[in-house]
């Protein structure tokens, strides 16, 4: 019934986005439960909220500035337009500009992102202001450790150049474009997609040293991994009906930052629940 009414696209889109916000919960929950933050690390916890700030900022571009080909000609169409482009900018260059399929952001997929990011900032409440504000047991002062605070500090300094560039080149150069647009938000899932990858690291390296996953929710894990399937299923659907199963390395190009996303938590994902299954909750 619920198929019939959504269709299978949607469907998907549905568990995965159900998935994927359900499970940034169930860390919530868990250090609520202990009343304390020993089983979260403070690294992942930093670089993986930073990850879905430029993964928002993205997904807002796409969405929103994404210029429809038979609007390029209209300033009133695109606000930011009349402003940036350079009257000897022709209209031809424009349209070569703007010739491009728009990316499969889904309203979905802005719902995910933005509810994660404003969770993410939850759950670095607890970490930070964990007894003033949760009233949980460890008083005992959190810091990053260098070597990650050192890539937190980097990936802050990378998005502030690759944003002045983007800027400069839609308000002075090229004008508001859909290349420019889908270079810059390509270089933020990669910004997301690296923070993605390293914030697992100090996880599994925390669980590791502890030789233990309590305080840490494989409950979240599964979530995860739900969801990353779910969202692969889904572009990968949408690609095949309006490509005719055609899948090209421009439509990969169009959709790696969602593709590698779910790829990383998947991966991550199974190397948890080795973890879980190898030391149990102890």
């Amino acid at each position: 019934m619920v198929l019939n009414l959504m269709g299978l696209e949607d469907f998907l889109g549905l568990i995965y986005v159900t998935a994927w916000s359900i499970s940034i919960y169930s860390p919530i929950w868990e250090n609520v439960k202990c009343k304390s933050t020993k089983g979260m690390s403070m690294d992942f916890s930093v670089l993986n909220t930073m990850g879905y700030f430029y993964l928002l900022i993205s997904m807002i571009l796409q969405m929103f500035y994404w210029i429809p080909v038979e609007n390029t000609n209209s300033s009133s169409q695109f606000p930011f337009k009349a402003n940036m482009v350079d009257n000897d900018v022709k209209v031809s260059n424009m349209l070569e500009l703007n010739n491009l399929e728009s990316p499969k952001i889904t309203s979905f997929d802005l719902f995910y992102c933005f509810h994660g990011e404003v969770m993410n900032l939850v759950i670095l409440s607890q970490l930070f202001w964990g007894k003033k504000l949760w009233r949980f047991h460890d008083d005992k002062k959190r810091r990053m450790k260098p070597l990650y605070f050192k890539i937190f500090l980097l990936s802050i300094f990378i998005f502030a150049i690759y944003t002045f560039q983007f800027l400069q080149s839609s308000y002075f150069i090229e004008g508001w474009n859909n290349r420019a647009t889908l270079r810059y938000c390509n270089k933020l899932f990669v910004l997301k997609i690296s923070m993605s990858l390293i914030k697992y690291i100090p996880q599994v390296k925390h669980n590791m040293e502890r030789k233990s996953v309590k305080g840490f929710s494989i409950t979240g894990v599964i979530l995860d991994i739900i969801g990353g399937v779910a969202a692969l299923l889904q572009l990968l659907l949408q690609l095949s009906r309006e490509n005719g199963g055609n899948f090209t390395l421009m439509l990969i190009f169009l959709n790696f930052g969602k593709i590698g996303l779910s790829l990383v938590a998947i991966t991550f994902g199974f190397i948890f629940i080795i973890q879980a299954i190898i030391y149990g909750n102890t």
